[in-house]
């Protein structure tokens, strides 16, 4: 975009002092309005139709200067504009164009001398703007090749991370199998034993004695069963828990996510494939944030309908309007939501992408 200024500022500025330095014919205002119609419109224009206004404009620069420093100064300002827009092999092929065109015009007048200039000049220009398009096309399969490995160092960030939590899960369990194994069969022995101990005691007294210790040992066994319980459940579970790891992501991916939770959301519970569902279907907005958004910046609003269902919605700006075609990220997303009987929708409003799911929550019976 940048080049893009410089090049208008110094073609706007050239122009000036062709009109003030030259005498203009008649048609020359006309001939400057439609060559400035068909330079700012060549972002907008397809390949084809972008080569072929490229290839007008020099010829009516032609047409419309006398003077040949301007002539060559309005050209060479042209390639720099032009070498945004081509391949490095067009632009190869329309370097040859403006060359003819930088030689013909002092040959018209026969100016031999002036000629060598121009074709000198012009391949010595020539030799650096092609170096600088490669320059910029290795630059960019660089900025490529680093995005592509950077998504596998994140990629691969979060599945050590998953390989680790899933370790630490199963030591957890090891351990509370092995407390619920030996600590816990043991106290159920004692309680036992001093249930036997108890109906064979001979006075009240040795007997309240034994019962006030069997209530002690069991005490302890459903202290301990409570603890193996809580032992071999996650940390956190549900919607805390998703919300976790779309902080985590957010960090991961330098995004910037806003957080809107309406009343009672926090509140719910989810199943294990609910959260999964709703982690990845969220994971996958924000991916496609990544693509077609240049602000990196997210709203997730989740919300409880009617009591019955949780809604969630991913919004972020568009850096352009999109054609939305449901490739393999929005087809799995889609398919999560339905195996849990939710629902997908993805629309544009006012420049944004709303990403929307909706599934019905688990209604447990207390009893």
């Amino acid at each position: 975009m940048i080049f893009f200024w410089i090049s208008s500022v110094v073609m706007l500025i050239t122009w000036a002092l062709g009109i003030y330095t030259t005498s203009v014919a008649s048609n020359f205002f006309l001939f400057s309005a439609l060559f400035f119609v068909l330079y700012f419109i060549i972002p907008i224009l397809k390949n084809l139709y972008k080569i072929i206004d490229l290839c007008l404009l020099p010829l009516l620069v032609l047409a419309m200067f006398e003077n040949i420093l301007l002539l060559w100064l309005i050209i060479g300002t042209l390639l720099v504009y032009a070498s945004i827009y081509l391949s490095t092999k067009s632009l190869s092929i329309y370097l040859g164009y403006l060359t003819f065109i930088i030689v013909l015009a002092p040959l018209l007048d026969q100016e031999w001398l002036l000629a060598l200039i121009g074709l000198l000049a012009s391949v010595l220009f020539s030799f650096f703007v092609i170096s600088w398009k490669q320059a910029d096309v290795e630059k960019e399969r660089y900025k490529d090749k680093y995005e592509s490995v950077y998504s596998l160092y994140r990629a691969s960030k979060r599945q050590v991370g998953d390989l680790e939590k899933v370790t630490r899960q199963e030591e957890r369990n090891q351990i509370a199998r092995e407390i619920h194994d030996s600590v816990g069969h043991r106290l159920t022995a004692l309680t036992m034993q001093l249930e036997a101990a108890r109906l064979q005691a001979k006075d009240s007294e040795s007997q309240k004695t034994f019962m006030q210790l069997k209530t002690l040992a069991q005490d302890s066994l459903a202290d301990t069963r409570s603890a193996v319980k809580t032992f071999k459940t996650e940390d956190t579970a549900g919607l805390q828990a998703v919300i976790q790891l779309i902080r985590k992501l957010e960090s991961e991916s330098q995004l910037r996510v806003a957080i809107t939770m309406k009343t009672g959301v926090l509140g719910i519970v989810l199943s294990n494939q609910q959260s999964v569902t709703l982690y990845r279907s969220i994971q996958e907005a924000l991916t496609n944030m990544m693509r077609h958004s240049l602000s990196r910046q997210a709203a997730i609003e989740f919300q409880i309908i009617a009591q019955r269902d949780l809604r969630f919605q991913v919004t972020h700006p568009l850096k352009e309007k999109i054609t939305i075609t449901e490739g393999f990220g929005l087809t799995n997303m889609r398919e999560r939501l339905s195996e849990i009987d939710g629902r997908l929708t993805v629309r544009q409003l006012g420049g944004e992408l709303h990403v929307m799911g909706q599934f019905p929550l688990e209604v447990k019976n207390d009893d």
